[in-house]
C-alpha cells in the first residue's frame, strides 16, 4: 500500500501545510508565485534597501544553482565566496575581512614577542569564520541553506494579481 503525502513545508516559514493549499497559514505566502522567485530581483532589492520584499529559502530559485553554491563553500568559504554568490553580502564581506586580517596578523607578528597578546583575539574571529564556513557547508549539503528571494513576474501578470 502507497502512502501518499499530504502536507508540504512553506519554503518562507517552514511550517506544515496541507499540500493543495493555496496559501500558507501561518505567514500568507501565495504558492502559486513561487515559481517568479528570482535571486537577482533579491539582490537587487536589498542594494536598494527594501528589504521587506525579500523572504529566505532553502529551495534554490532557477536564477541561482546550488552546485555553485556548494563548490564555492568548499574552495572559498573562509572567504565567504558562497555568501557573497547568493547575495548574503554582509556575511560573505566580514568573512572576508576576519580570514584576511587574520591571515595578516599571522604572518606580520609570527615571531614576534607581542604576538602572544594578540593570539587570543585572532583566534576568536578566525575560529568564527571557520565555525561558520563549516556550518555553512553542512547546510549547503542537507540541502537547508537559505538564500534571499523576491518575486520578479512578468508585466503582465502582475498587472492580474
Amino acid at each position: 500500500m502507497e502512502k501518499t503525502k499530504l502536507t508540504k513545508k512553506c519554503p518562507r516559514c517552514n511550517e506544515k501545510t496541507y499540500i493543495n493549499a493555496k496559501k500558507c497559514d501561518n505567514c500568507g505566502l501565495i504558492f502559486s508565485r513561487l515559481e517568479y522567485l528570482s535571486n537577482k530581483e533579491a539582490k537587487t532589492a536589498m542594494l536598494k534597501g527594501e528589504k521587506e520584499k525579500i523572504i529566505y529559502t532553502s529551495d534554490f530559485p532557477r536564477d541561482l544553482q546550488r552546485w555553485k553554491a556548494i563548490v564555492l563553500c568548499a574552495l572559498g568559504g573562509a572567504l565567504g565566496l558562497h555568501n557573497i554568490y547568493v547575495g548574503r553580502y554582509i556575511k560573505g564581506i566580514f568573512s572576508l575581512i576576519f580570514t584576511v586580517l587574520t591571515a595578516i596578523f599571522i604572518l606580520v607578528l609570527e615571531g614576534n614577542v607581542l604576538a602572544s597578546l594578540y593570539e587570543i583575539y585572532l583566534f576568536i574571529p578566525g575560529a568564527l569564520v571557520f565555525i561558520f564556513w563549516f556550518y555553512d557547508l553542512f547546510l549547503l549539503l542537507l540541502n537547508k541553506y537559505k538564500v534571499p528571494v523576491a518575486l520578479d513576474m512578468p508585466l503582465e501578470k502582475r498587472e492580474l494579481k
